[in-house]
């Protein structure tokens, strides 16, 4: 059994006389990595805001793991900043960036200091080294880099105004940002929508070597296929879920569909 981040219990969910989402229970662990399916309107997108914050549910509970943090990338982004897109992303690692200034800091001071007050230094500089190291604070600057040009940016842009992207690019800045921010949970509404070939491939290989778990919304069968461990469905109103990928899913759902059919003109053929 993983480490639960977060369980839904009889969630549900009205807009006036419609039902949204009806009584979903979910649990879902560090690790795992879940497709929410479903046609347009079923409730997915309800489902994230809840667990965001955005919107609150009629009825149920939303139970999420002590200090687990939640990263949520919308379909649209409307990113107003005047930074350029590296100082952007950058700008994710600001505790990280903090800590490297007190180390130099450090550094500066130990030059006109001795005995006990050195010594004191050489402690409080030793303990903070630790917890940047930690948090990988040497590699930092890599990092942002490779998620940049993982996302389909290159050199030449990373001093573009992100308040002069496209709409398509500043979703692309705010996915760097999300990932670059490790949240316990990634929740990501069609975030292949604005990315090419090479982009998804990336995206794939980082969902996949995540740590934390990870929620996505996507049409894309291929990229679910290729990265889901298990699918949830919202039909009626009703959560469904089936393990493995977007092919076993598929398949099962074909295979629920013959029995049903197979009852129907069962019990057709008792009435005639």
């Amino acid at each position: 059994m993983g480490e639960q981040v977060i369980v839904l219990t009889d969630l549900t969910k009205q807009y006036g006389r419609f039902t949204a989402v009806d009584r979903i229970c979910l649990s879902i662990q560090k690790g795992e990595i879940f497709g929410l399916l479903g046609p347009n309107g079923a409730g997915k997108s309800t489902i994230m805001k809840i667990l965001i914050g955005e919107l609150s549910a009629d009825n149920g509970n939303v139970t999420i793991g002590k200090d687990k943090t939640i990263g949520y990338l919308a379909q649209y982004q409307d990113l107003s900043s005047t930074n350029s897109i590296y100082e952007e992303v950058k700008s994710v690692k600001q505790d990280i960036i903090n800590m490297e200034q007190r180390l130099m800091g450090y550094e500066r001071e130990m030059a006109n200091l001795s005995g006990s007050a050195l010594q004191k230094l050489i402690e409080d500089y030793t303990n903070l080294e630790h917890r940047f190291q930690m948090l990988d604070g040497y590699s930092y600057k890599s990092e942002i880099e490779g998620v940049i040009k993982g996302l389909g940016f290159t050199s030449d842009d990373f001093n573009k105004e992100v308040g002069k992207l496209s709409g398509g690019q500043k979703t692309r800045v705010a996915l760097c940002k999300l990932l670059l921010g490790k949240p316990d949970i990634i929740m990501l509404d069609e975030p292949t929508n604005h990315l090419d070939l090479n982009s998804i491939k990336w995206l794939e290989n980082y969902l996949l070597n995540y740590k934390g778990a990870v929620l996505i919304i996507a049409h894309d069968r291929y990229f679910l296929d290729r990265i889901v461990t298990k699918v949830i469905e919202i039909e009626n109103h009703k959560c469904h879920i089936y393990d493995g990928n977007y092919s076993a899913f598929a398949e099962k759902k074909k295979q629920l569909r013959e029995v049903q059919l197979n009852l129907y003109l069962k019990q057709q053929s008792e009435i005639k």
